[in-house]
């Protein structure tokens, strides 16, 4: 990927992720745990924003002090005015008891460490095993329209490394060939995409013909071709496999938010 996309895709994230996490701040503000706590509200608020805002060095006692809780900037002292350390410790314990009030874990977490001052927050993975939602990708064993012995070991090999490339890139996004979910009634659901392959193995040389199906329009999504010459082994299947990971993560880094079309 070049640069500039490289850049478009981190920015459709940070903008992606930054949605959820004031999505996630505006349920929290919304909560019988902070609703009538207007100085807890203001707190959060003041610190997401600086976090979100890449100005976590602006994010002090001293100046918490200052723009949270009004003190004169003439008169403050830390060392005896000690708010902000009482009131952070006081909004620790209340997004505790608002996380533990849910009743699933949700996708943004915001948490203030001991001794700290700038908010931590984690993204949850999207979690697939759910009846409602089944997983993005599920990779099809590769199809050998040679079929003898050589290219039989050789295809197998390759759908072995390509597996592993799709893991490392997706995670748990991706389901692999002969790899059935493991909750309870989900064999009946579809991935939303499917990715199909066909390799011809002939003197040397190999096609893979590989393509991204939309499982519910079904319809094409992206399709590509990959050559490659040489001897059958190793080194041929992580060239192929490396290639193909990176084209598919190529087209979906265009999608909004990064994601796996759905």
């Amino acid at each position: 990927m070049n640069a500039r996309l490289q850049l478009a895709a981190d920015a459709s994230d940070v903008s992606f992720m930054q949605d959820a996490v004031w999505q996630s701040v505006r349920q929290l503000l919304a909560s019988p745990t902070f609703a009538k706590a207007p100085r807890m509200c203001r707190l959060l608020s003041f610190l997401v924003e600086k976090k979100l805002g890449g100005l976590e060095h602006q994010i002090s006692e001293y100046a918490i002090g200052l723009e949270v809780f009004r003190r004169d900037a003439h008169l403050y002292d830390t060392s005896l005015d000690p708010v902000v350390r009482v009131q952070v410790g006081r909004l620790r314990g209340r997004l505790a008891a608002y996380y533990k009030s849910l009743a699933a874990v949700p996708e943004v977490q915001i948490s203030i460490p001991l001794g700290k001052y700038v908010p931590q927050v984690t993204q949850r993975r999207a979690s697939f095993q759910s009846l409602d939602q089944p997983p993005p990708l599920q990779m099809l064993s590769l199809r050998n329209l040679t079929c003898d012995g050589s290219s039989s070991v050789f295809v197998s090999g390759l759908e072995e490394e390509l597996g592993c490339r799709l893991f490392q890139a997706f995670g748990s996004g991706v389901l692999l060939p002969d790899m059935a979910p493991a909750w309870p009634g989900a064999g009946a659901l579809r991935p939303a995409q499917r990715l199909e392959g066909s390799i011809r193995v002939e003197q040397g040389r190999v096609r893979a013909c590989m393509r991204l199906v939309d499982a519910a329009a079904g319809h094409i999504a992206w399709l590509s071709q990959f050559d490659s010459r040489g001897e059958l082994g190793m080194a041929m299947q992580e060239e192929l496999a490396t290639a193909i990971c990176g084209q598919l993560q190529h087209y979906i880094s265009g999608r909004p938010g990064g994601m796996l079309p759905s």
